[in-house]
């Protein structure tokens, strides 16, 4: 795709080249108070017992304080709760918050005063790198979404290697999905620093190898034979035939840039088309990058959407 470093500038017809991406990363995201998973039952010396069994609490609710001490790691939780006295918390139910009070549980096998509560204090998903610059990276080309389905506020988090170790083939009415892993426990190789509706954006730690490919934009972009690149095994990407049927008209940042059609018979034959986990597929046309996958059509998996690579942005 060229051999321009990354950047190189070329006076008034400047043309900039990335290393293209395609491999899938582990994505985790901290979020902002502790969602809660489900309600659990502790078992003390008096039997099985939740303390926030009569409290309206739901899967996707946040937890956001005790005793008005703000909580944004699991690992307070044990340094608030030392003894059976009554304590308040404050949950979040989208917009509206709701204090309770109840009496925290004494765990049999543990020891620890428990709330009842199962929750996580970090987003964890698959998703595929679009491109990288040399100091940042620029993923996904949608927003990460939180239980209820808000925009996450992404201002902290890492991206970690992952590896794809299966997937489930779409079919019409439902979604295929990739199946993948990754490790926290090792550092990851970027820090998020951003989450908008086109991408997930941050900072590298250090350079990452690709091929070099130019930048396109939009006016690049024409309805006829394209590429992507997505991994569905392992962590090495793949080319795809697909078919832009598609261009939209689009002078500002919009999602749903493009309509694809997968025509390409090897993803056809395993995956079914676009499956989640390839949001942030590159899409090359004419040796650019011009874009990445961002959606599948439920009804049909052959298809789908792209945003133009203009929008993705911090």
């Amino acid at each position: 795709f060229g051999i321009i470093p990354i950047g190189k500038s070329h006076g008034s017809g400047e043309k900039k080249y990335v290393e293209l991406g395609g491999y899938p990363i582990g994505i985790a995201i901290d979020t902002n108070g502790l969602y809660v998973t489900s309600k659990v039952s502790v078992v003390t010396d008096r039997g099985a017992i939740c303390p926030v069994a009569d409290c309206d609490i739901r899967s996707g609710d946040v937890l956001v304080a005790i005793n008005d001490v703000k909580i944004e790691k699991i690992q307070q939780i044990s340094t608030l709760l030392q003894s059976s006295e009554e304590i308040t918390i404050k949950i979040k139910s989208g917009t509206h918050e709701k204090e309770y009070t109840i009496t925290p549980a004494l765990d049999a096998l543990s020891g620890k005063y428990k709330l009842g509560l199962l929750l996580q204090d970090q987003i964890e998903g698959i998703g595929t790198m679009t491109y990288t610059d040399g100091d940042n990276f620029y993923a996904l080309g949608h927003t990460v979404k939180d239980m209820n389905g808000e925009n996450v506020v992404a201002d902290s988090g890492s991206i970690y290697k992952a590896y794809i170790n299966g997937y489930v083939k779409g079919q019409r009415g439902r979604a295929g999905e990739l199946n993948g892993s990754f490790s926290t426990i090792e550092q990851g190789f970027g820090k998020i620093t951003s989450n908008n509706n086109y991408g997930l954006y941050g900072k590298l730690n250090g350079e990452c190898s690709g091929q070099k490919i130019q930048l396109g934009t939009k006016a690049d972009v024409q309805p006829g034979t394209a590429y992507i690149y997505t991994t569905i095994d392992g962590q090495a990407p793949q080319k795809y035939e697909i078919q832009i049927i598609k261009a939209n008209n689009q002078s500002s940042p919009s999602e749903k840039s493009m309509v694809l059609r997968i025509v390409d018979k090897r993803l056809l034959d395993t995956t079914g088309g676009i499956v989640q986990g390839m949001s942030g597929s590159p899409i090359i046309q004419n040796d650019k990058l011009i874009g990445s996958v961002t959606h599948v059509f439920t009804s049909d998996p052959t298809k789908g959407y792209g945003v133009y690579i203009d929008w993705m942005k911090p």
